[in-house]
């Protein structure tokens, strides 16, 4: 009998216990993630997703461009010198008979590839040295900042040419001429960054605990100082292909026959009475990827920006 009640009140008590956490799954709405919230707040405004249509579909042709196009970018047709925009070739052809359609299609890898590394590098450059700076202070961060305000005050393009004529042309060097002309203005970001936050509640609780600064630097106080810089990083993006377009417009940055969206405006500017597409169109597509991520960038810093709410 004992066995037999026992029995019986498991098999009551497993019941209801099933019964109950169906009702409470039942009741329990989804959890929203941080990213999802963000990601639905981001894209609510009409300027992001206008700038991220235009940077995928730039980022597209950059990575399929042999499939979007049946010519080649470097292979001249002397039959087809200085046409006009046609069936045949949409943004006309130059003064060697290369479609230009072809041309900015395959520039738009150079271009891309110069701002990403270029922002990249000069990104890690200027984190690393505002994060000392930052954290030290003292004469560290008197070195760090005096060497930092002699290079924001040049303007970067000018401090990319002198960089280009130390290390010669080239994309190569364009991306490095490029990141050593950029980093300052991350470093004075970060800088004040970890200045405001060292002084927090947790970082000190983190020194009591005996953690090493290392620790400290890229576990604790980086990740909180982070959102700035990558909205600060969108908005280079576009200023980086600006430079890189100007440099190679100037006969600094890649060389022909390298489909550089700059390398293609200065092949055209002697032709502008009698073939002004030759420098139209990779102007205008220097502008439209300018300002899709102009848009995107400042899309980006309003909804992370909680005082623009």
């Amino acid at each position: 009998m004992l066995e037999e009640y026992r029995s019986k009140n498991v098999e009551v008590y497993s019941d209801k216990e099933w019964l109950e956490a169906d009702a409470t799954e039942e009741r329990v709405p989804e959890k929203k993630t941080a990213f999802t919230d963000f990601t639905k707040k981001l894209f609510r405004h009409k300027g992001a997703i206008v700038g991220a249509v235009i940077i995928f579909l730039f980022i597209f042709s950059a990575i399929f461009a042999p499939l979007l196009t049946p010519y080649d970018y470097d292979v001249p047709d002397i039959s087809s010198v200085l046409e006009a925009p046609s069936g045949t070739h949409l943004f006309g052809t130059d003064e060697f008979g290369r479609d230009i359609l072809t041309r900015i299609v395959y520039g738009s890898r150079i271009s891309l590839e110069v701002a990403f590394i270029a922002v990249f590098f000069s990104l890690i450059l200027g984190t690393v040295l505002g994060a000392i700076a930052g954290y030290y202070g003292g004469v560290v961060d008197y070195i760090i900042t005096s060497i930092t305000d002699i290079a924001w005050s040049f303007p970067t393009t000018l401090l990319a040419i002198a960089f280009i004529a130390a290390l010669g042309t080239g994309v190569q060097n364009v991306i490095i001429a490029i990141a050593l002309a950029s980093w300052s203005g991350y470093c004075r970001v970060v800088r004040g960054q970890f200045l405001s936050l060292k002084q927090r509640e947790f970082i000190e609780a983190a020194r009591v605990l005996g953690m090493s600064d290392a620790r400290i630097i890229f576990g604790h106080i980086l990740p909180n100082a982070l959102t700035p810089v990558v909205v600060m990083a969108t908005l280079e993006l576009p200023k980086a292909i600006v430079i890189e377009a100007s440099l190679s417009f100037l006969g600094l940055g890649a060389q022909p026959p390298v489909p550089s969206w700059g390398v293609i405006l200065d092949s055209g500017k002697g032709l502008l009475d009698m073939a002004p597409w030759v420098s139209f169109f990779p102007g205008l597509m220097i502008m439209i990827v300018v300002l899709g991520f102009n848009l995107f960038g400042d899309a980006l810093q309003d909804v992370i920006d909680p005082n623009s709410q």
